[in-house]
């Protein structure tokens, strides 16, 4: 899907400014980078604590599990996500992603995020009422497990404890088609068909809940 040319500037010019203050556009000569090192061009979206910043629409990966971060970051990288024209998101973190040279990188900062202490945010969605959003989880819970734990096994990733705006615009774009469409995505339909009945309350609603879920 083509890229709207005022978005597509925007986006390179903003990446363009990252990548230059991070130092990640790095040479072609062959190096050891440790993963603490890789994640310094993270840093400016998600923070120097994995803590993420709301205005950036970039979430708190602190703590979440290597397997995970590795796979969602392949996903970028090969375009499976993030490349729809209305991610913005996506599209930023599908260019950082490629900064990553080799599978052995990817995994390094993988394992950097996993080792950073978890971080909670307070509720960032006004009215959402977890109570009334347990019920609305059970659809989601024969994946992501009662407890919002996922399955490593399944790839599903943990969603306890994660910041309720991040789960509900992440759940916007599945419903809407921003996400979970794009060819070699064997978990998108899935997702989709879980989202599209989903009142827009209900989406807050199961953001607050899975929120509240102890990490």
């Amino acid at each position: 899907m083509g890229i709207p040319l005022v978005r597509m500037i925007a986006t390179v010019g903003s990446l363009t400014g990252i990548l230059t203050m991070t130092g990640c556009a790095r040479s072609s000569v062959a190096a050891s980078i440790s993963g603490a090192e890789l994640f310094e061009a993270c840093v400016p979206c998600h923070g120097a604590a994995g803590e993420g910043q709301t205005a950036l629409g970039a979430p708190a990966i602190a703590g979440l599990p290597a397997w995970y971060v590795s796979a969602q970051l392949e996903r970028f990288q090969t375009g499976v996500r993030g490349q729809h024209a209305d991610d913005v998101e996506g599209l930023r973190m599908q260019a950082m992603s490629r900064q990553l040279r080799s599978e052995t990188e990817t995994r390094a900062v993988a394992r950097h995020v996993a080792s950073l202490p978890r971080v909670t945010h307070t509720a960032a969605i006004g009215g959402g009422d977890a109570a009334a959003g347990q019920r609305a989880y059970l659809l989601c819970a024969s994946c992501h497990g009662v407890t919002g734990t996922g399955f490593e096994d399944g790839r599903v990733p943990p969603l306890a404890g994660m910041d309720d705006w991040y789960v509900a615009a992440q759940i916007r774009k599945f419903k809407n088609g921003v996400r979970g469409t794009m060819p070699g995505d064997a978990f998108g339909p899935v997702m989709r068909a879980v989202a599209a009945p989903l009142s827009a309350e209900d989406v807050n609603q199961v953001a607050a809940y899975v929120h509240a879920l102890s990490r």
